[in-house]
């Protein structure tokens, strides 16, 4: 997973779809849909955000 931290419109199409890809899957993890990834660095990174829209 790539979640980069950077504007997109530093990236090209397949950069577009690859970081919109991954997000839907970030999204269901954090949502607890999936049993995947649930301890990757980036979304343990989500998780410690003050303002997030999903906790």
């Amino acid at each position: 997973m790539r979640l980069w931290s950077i504007h997109p419109k530093y990236l090209d199409a397949k950069g577009l779809i690859t970081l919109w890809r991954e997000s839907l899957l970030a999204k269901k993890v954090l949502e607890g849909y999936t049993k995947g990834y649930i301890n990757h660095p980036q979304l343990l990174r989500f998780k410690k955000y003050k303002e997030s829209l999903l906790f």
